[in-house]
């Protein structure tokens, strides 16, 4: 994408320009974006005809990078005496700055609000309006996890509510009320295209893992001694592997497609191409693993490039949690072609059939028993070498590049539910996390671990936002707490312990089977937490509807300030 503005806007061609993308230590969205520095940047070079750097400190990326999710909503739920709910209603309005930002545009934020509203539960009725007005501060865009905390944030805040006003179990009102597991392929109240979810397995899950019933027990008896905790929840879908029916909204040059390389070099080992980037989430680790399962390839033979349009294939980069379900799909492919190349060659040289071979361990084996047949490196030597001693007609291609865009659905939805045990401490406002759960189905998990840290670190943000993030502007628009002294993040001390579960519905658009998980963590926290909140404060009937949940908020909620 970076690439194709640059030569729009300066009048080259896309063969004059090449993008490097290192390795980079997080982007989250606010790296998505083309900003006018960098524009100003690309410029002067072109002028001076001379390399030339831009440097940003970090006051001033906090002043000029885009900020996110400037929202007030105004929502509502009907429900009945019996749990079921028959409405939601939701009016946003979202601060998106000066301008809107290029090319995704600012409005996409509000727009994901207003579709996800609900997204979890069965109703009937729904009505949706969003705004964005212009404000004279800094732009606004996307964040991790585009408009889905807001989105949860306000249905799950809903549910809670109705659930007190009819005097229901949280719990309960959402067994009743949540999309069956069994009723896919089915669409949310906005019209979103579900393909198959697991609502009610995942809150199974999750409530045996966290033992409600003895939390429920646990809480009462300690209100008894003036302790007051709170257990919220918070069911979620996430938008993951958006294809082009999708982004290619408003003419904007967006790649929903990614492309994969791979070949067999001279030693035996693999060399793959991939056009996804490393932004700390393991796209790496993660295509080397499906590259080298399928090619028997163990993952030290196996070398990946990335970040680089010079030594690419075109895609998309990463972004919307969609490295292995768009990305890792296309690696897959890639790597049955050139397995298929692999075993035709070698059938050739062993005068056998392709079926009845197998690679296993960097060699060539026989399928049925394992025998071991001809070395990979071996195979390669005859190929690059002494293609004259193969046999006639044999023309071996030990290179193989495929690409892959979803088709049959905008977004591959993931789904989960999180759940917040918290105490809340009413003389001073000071809100302690105890312990977090995340139930996540987010299809075929390729790398456990690679998977449960993208989720805990998306929490991890998530509660950032619930406890202590907010950028304050005076009257004249100026950002006051552009530093990390006063502008407050979550650290290790503040944090519990986060525990991570799955239940796995792979979509079928694809072979692997993968679906995005970057983004859930960030989607449900601020709402369980939120919850939570409400729920310890529940005995002085006072309900918050904002975050940060700072103990100014929570004091003057209870009437102490």
């Amino acid at each position: 994408m970076v690439q194709n503005i640059a030569a729009l806007h300066l009048g080259l061609n896309e063969a004059q320009i090449r993008v490097v993308c290192k390795d980079v230590g997080g982007s989250f969205g606010i790296k998505v974006h083309i900003y006018a520095d960098e524009m100003a940047t690309y410029a002067l070079s072109k002028l001076l005809r001379r390399p030339v750097k831009f440097v940003a400190d970090r006051i001033e990326s906090f002043n000029t990078d885009i900020h996110a999710r400037d929202h007030r909503c105004r929502g509502r739920i009907g429900v009945k005496p019996d749990g079921t709910i028959t409405a939601f209603e939701i009016d946003d309005l979202t601060g998106i700055g000066p301008y809107s930002m290029y090319p995704r545009t600012s409005a996409i934020e509000a727009n994901q609000v207003v579709n996800l509203v609900g997204g979890p539960y069965v109703t009937p009725n729904y009505r949706a309006r969003a705004r964005v007005v212009f404000q004279n501060k800094n732009v606004m865009c996307q964040y991790r996890a585009v408009g889905h905390p807001i989105a949860c944030s306000v249905t799950e805040g809903l549910v809670d509510l109705a659930a007190a006003k009819i005097g229901m179990d949280p719990v309960e009102i959402r067994r009743r009320n949540l999309i069956a597991d069994d009723a896919y392929p089915c669409a949310s109240p906005s019209g979103m295209k579900f393909e198959q979810l697991s609502h009610h397995a995942s809150l199974a899950k999750l409530l045996q893992m966290m033992d409600y019933d003895a939390l429920r027990a646990e809480q009462a008896a300690l209100r008894a001694h003036n302790i007051y905790r709170g257990i919220g929840l918070a069911s979620f879908i996430e938008v993951t592997n958006p294809s082009a029916a999708f982004y290619g909204v408003g003419g904007a040059k967006i790649s929903s497609q990614d492309g994969v390389a791979v070949r067999l070099d001279a030693q035996g080992s693999v060399i793959c191409q991939t056009s996804i980037t490393e932004q700390g989430q393991g796209s790496e680790s993660l295509t080397a693993q499906i590259v080298g399962s399928v090619l028997g390839v163990s993952m030290d033979r196996v070398r990946v490039t990335l970040g680089d349009t010079d030594n690419t294939p075109y895609g998309g980069g990463t972004w919307a949690s969609r490295g292995a379900g768009i990305g890792g799909e296309a690696a897959l492919q890639a790597a049955k072609a050139l397995r298929r190349n692999i075993l035709d060659v070698a059938a050739a040289i062993l005068q056998t059939t392709p079926a009845g071979l197998d690679i296993v361990n960097n060699s060539i084996v026989n399928a049925d028993d394992g025998g071991p047949r001809i070395e990979l490196n071996e195979l390669a030597r005859i190929v690059y070498f002494r293609p004259d001693t193969l046999p006639p007609g044999i023309r071996p291609e030990l290179m193989a590049t495929r690409h892959f865009v979803p088709r049959q659905y905008p977004f591959a939805f993931t789904n989960g539910v999180q759940a917040s045990w918290l105490q809340v401490d009413t003389e001073t406002g000071f809100v302690k996390l105890l312990k977090h759960w995340v139930i996540e189905d987010c299809g075929t998990i390729i790398n456990p671990q690679l998977v449960d840290e993208q989720i805990r670190g998306g929490v991890v943000q998530g509660l950032g936002a619930a406890l202590f993030e907010k950028c304050i502007y005076d009257e004249r628009g100026q950002l006051t707490n552009a530093n990390m002294a006063d502008y407050l993040v979550p650290m290790s001390g503040e944090m519990p312990d986060i525990e991570v579960g799955h239940v796995v519905s792979p979509t079928q658009e694809t072979e692997l089977g993968a679906k995005g998980a970057g983004e859930a963590g960030t989607a449900g926290a601020a709402a369980a937490v939120a919850n939570a909140v409400n729920d310890a404060l529940r005995p002085f009937g006072a309900t918050i509807t904002e975050i940060p949940l700072t103990p100014q908020v929570i004091l003057t909620a209870l009437g102490r300030i």
